[in-house]
């Protein structure tokens, strides 16, 4: 059995038989960590370490601190408060941290004082400083009875390098933690306000907060810090009394929890082990599987399809494939949970908290605007200059985007306008009626409505005079008669003499050449088929020889 274990069931039995007083072994455990410039002197925004020690101190605290110390001896003194803490019955557990902090985006880190000239950036910044998340997950040990308290304050002499930015940048407590950041003074002021054990609740505190300080996280309605926590840090609660109720697993033990417990998530449970009929012999009932506590606290959330829904798109978003979202947790949707928790530095349980969630739906939201930001940018290269082909390269990227509808809809304006000038044209070149006129309409509109008949237009006006069969038997004949480059190249260089343009003299028959050809049979009053005859061949050379 663990230690953690073994203090638990001790506590328990204690609790159940009318032993120990839980007060008696009650403490306040304080951790300060501070860092000021090189220069020594006060900063802008700090909060001075021997004041805030001095604080704690009068609050009734043990503290804890460093100052000036780099990652190392923050690290170690850090370890001693969590022993500290592991060794008492905690009333209340305060971190409070002064100085430089930075963020990845996801993570954030309190520095230590570094050596001059070391490089700062993302692969650096673990060793060189302390992750709040780490401090964190200290205090969510003790939910409903836990402060941090951050004081960010930066230093020009120092710069953060690539993959970093100053500040927390969207640190989010843990569950059942309570948070306080801003500046010197008036963060010390508000943390006063918290430890008096008879002032307003931690709800009210937040609401009439000074201008920027920030009360988040645990933020009870009718309490304060270290009185009985609200519901969601009372399930955690229950959850690990009904874990040393369950090894215990006498009637006693199951009744003294449904005393403390009356309305808890094991209730059926324990009504069943105290049936008569379910006993032993020993007044126990029948030993089954325990209740998976983060099974238990998801389903008390009571989620509806939408809400499962709501949760697989903040996954989604944040790039954890959940596999399609149907509002159905299966394997693909939980294994996207524990993703999501152990990026966070939490237990990978794979369900929902009411903490968790809000986590997620905060990180989805920053994660959204992030995207939405760049979703403007873009449409800002793109789509404000109006031009179809930067529409479509904007729907390309973003067919889902802020302005994706304002783009088809811009799109299908343009569209309407190119046709009814495409219908306007097409009147006027129909009124004209030449060749010239319909190749230059399907030059300007070749994918229009028109442009099909446009084409059949043309072959009509070029084969003005030749029948089918006249124009199959001068192609026969054309065969035969330039059926190699040199009598092809022969009959190019007789229409260039005659002035008809029949293109680059190639040994190649292009449109061009068709055309200079029918031109030659039209003066010559020749059946006008492109193709060289042998009538045409006999008329072309007696008057290129002219």
């Amino acid at each position: 059995m663990s230690l953690l274990r073994f203090v638990s069931l001790f506590c328990m039995m204690a609790l159940v038989f009318g032993g120990l007083s839980s007060r008696a072994l009650a403490a306040d455990v304080a951790l300060v960590l501070t860092n000021r410039p090189y220069g020594g002197g006060p900063e802008v925004g700090a909060i001075a370490p021997r004041e805030v020690s001095r604080q704690l101190r009068a609050a009734g605290f043990r503290v804890l601190s460093t100052d000036a110390a780099n990652a190392s001896a923050m690290r170690r003194t850090a370890e001693e408060f969590r022993r500290t803490l592991a060794s008492a019955d905690v009333d209340r557990a305060v971190i409070v941290l002064s100085g430089s902090v930075v963020s990845d985006g996801r993570d954030s880190w309190f520095l230590g004082r570094s050596k001059r000239g070391e490089t700062l950036n993302d692969l650096s910044v673990a060793q060189q400083g302390i992750a709040l998340a780490t401090l964190d997950r200290i205090l969510s040990e003790y939910p409903g009875q836990s402060l941090m308290v951050v004081a960010p304050v930066w230093t020009n002499r120092r710069a953060p390098g690539a993959g970093l930015r100053i500040g927390l940048d969207g640190h989010l407590a843990g569950q059942g933690v309570t948070l306080l950041t801003g500046a010197g003074d008036d963060v010390r002021d508000v943390m006063q306000q918290i430890l008096d054990p008879t002032g307003a609740s931690l709800a009210d505190l937040a609401a009439r907060a000074p201008a920027g300080v920030v009360l988040a996280g645990y933020l009870p309605r009718h309490s304060s810090l270290g009185d009985q926590p609200n519901d969601e840090v009372q399930a955690s609660g229950d959850a690990a009394y009904w874990s040393a109720v369950r090894d215990i697993n006498t009637d006693d033990a199951y009744r003294a929890y449904l005393r403390r417990f009356p309305s808890g998530l094991f209730v059926a449970q324990a009504r069943r082990f105290l049936q008569p009929d379910a006993g032993t012999g020993s007044g126990t009932g029948p030993v089954v599987e325990p209740v998976d506590p983060a099974k238990a606290a998801e389903d008390a959330l009571e989620l509806s399809r939408a809400d499962r829904r709501a949760v697989q798109k903040d996954l989604t978003v944040l790039g954890y494939n959940t596999r399609g979202i149907d509002g159905v947790f299966g394997r693909g949707t939980r294994g996207a949970i524990r993703s999501y928790q152990q990026d966070q530095g939490l237990a990978t349980t794979g369900y929902l908290s009411r903490t968790l969630l809000r986590r997620l739906g905060a990180d989805a939201a920053a994660r959204r605007a992030v995207l939405e930001e760049q979703d403007r940018d873009y449409w800002q290269q793109t789509g404000v200059t109006g031009e179809a082909e930067d529409l479509r390269r904007y729907l390309e990227r973003y067919p889902n985007g802020v302005f994706a509808q304002t783009a088809r809809d811009e799109l299908q304006a343009l569209a309407d306008a190119e046709d009814a000038r495409a219908a306007y044209d097409w009147q006027l070149t129909q009124d004209e009626d030449t060749v010239e006129g319909y190749r230059d309409f399907i030059e300007l509109y070749p994918n229009s409505r028109y442009a099909g008949e446009a084409r059949r237009r043309i072959e009509a006006l070029e084969n003005t005079g030749a029948t089918a069969a006249q124009i199959e038997q001068d192609r026969r004949e054309e065969g035969a008669i330039s059926n190699n480059p040199i009598a092809r190249l022969l009959i190019e260089k007789a229409l260039e003499r005659l002035n008809l343009n029949p293109g680059p003299a190639d040994g190649r028959f292009t449109d061009a050449t068709r055309r200079a050809i029918k031109d030659f049979q039209r003066r010559a009053e020749l059946p006008e088929t492109g193709y060289v005859s042998q009538q045409t061949m006999s008329r072309l050379t007696s008057a290129s020889l002219r």
